[in-house]
């Protein structure tokens, strides 16, 4: 990938914004969600584009966003209260909570990016080999 954006995280980590939720419809907590996040923001630019997640420079995500700001920063890098709640945004929760123990463990975290209009044929021929995928593109 041509590399237009490159910034390491630098996070608050073991976050649990769960706990303050008010839950007035008593929405059950996703078991899988009940564990701790981060929080980081990452200066993408407002366009589309394909990016990657590395950890100690080796990409273990690639992924595609209309807004790569918002995919990067709001999305990945904060986890609202609601999220890991039943209904709530499972991958935006996964991807956060893998980030927060690669950091705890002293790992370096990383996201590239390249602009471009053509993201979703960009990202579909990233992940053409499913031999190769990056092992969080990994379907179970």
């Amino acid at each position: 990938m041509t590399t237009l954006g490159h910034q390491q995280i630098i996070a608050r980590t073991n976050l649990r914004p769960q706990d303050r939720f008010k839950n007035p419809k008593g929405y059950s907590l996703a078991v899988e969600n009940d564990v701790y996040y981060c929080s980081f923001k990452i200066d993408a630019p407002k366009k589309s584009g394909i990016y990657q997640i590395l950890i100690n420079d080796q990409i273990v995500y690639v992924g595609r966003a209309k807004c790569l700001k918002n995919r990067l920063s709001q999305q990945y890098g904060n986890v609202s209260p609601r999220h890991p709640f039943n209904g709530g945004q499972i991958q935006k929760c996964r991807t956060n909570a893998k980030i927060n123990v690669a950091i705890c463990q002293g790992d370096n975290v990383s996201f590239e990016w390249k602009v471009c209009i053509d993201y979703v044929e960009q990202e579909k021929r990233l992940l053409e080999d499913v031999s190769n995928r990056p092992p969080w593109n990994k379907r179970s």
